[in-house]
């Protein structure tokens, strides 16, 4: 009966344990970064694709935003077809990405739902609740006024 019990409470330890986790944001450089770090910064998930011509435009854009706004915003890029580490590294050099990319999608971490469609930006606020998600490709002005508070 005892080995029964502390099966159970084991189980029930582990259950909670996975399903509270702190979400935690893998960068391609091995960086570990937990999601409750970021908090008092805006933090934007960019889903992109290599084959999707939308995506590859607003590179451009969110470069810049990312230059211009580091010191209150974390923006991360998620490859959408989830390629290899060496293809990822490939991809984000070749195509200039400056903004930090994840090795791992944090989707089911931070219960985003299925990304039905590329590109897709997620926008948390600075207390790290969803505000808003952007689909299609973005601008300078665009990303800016979504990570604009009043």
């Amino acid at each position: 009966m005892r080995v029964r019990l502390l099966s159970i409470c084991f189980f029930v330890f582990a259950f909670f344990t996975s399903v509270y986790a702190e979400p935690v944001l893998m960068t391609l450089k091995g960086d570990k970064i937990p999601f409750s770090s970021l908090k008092g910064k805006w933090v934007l998930i960019n889903y992109w694709a290599s084959w999707c011509n939308p995506c590859l435009d607003e590179i451009k854009a969110l470069n810049q935003f990312y230059q211009a706004r580091k010191s209150d915003v974390a923006l991360f890029a998620v490859n959408f077809d989830g390629p290899s580490l060496k293809q990822q590294e490939y991809l984000t050099k070749k195509l200039n990405i400056s903004y930090p990319s994840l090795m791992v999608d944090p989707g089911r971490e931070l219960q985003l739902g299925h990304v039905r469609g590329v590109p897709a930006t997620f926008v948390f606020d600075p207390d790290g609740n969803i505000k808003d998600i952007l689909y299609g490709g973005q601008t300078l002005a665009s990303l800016n006024e979504a990570t604009y508070s009043e």
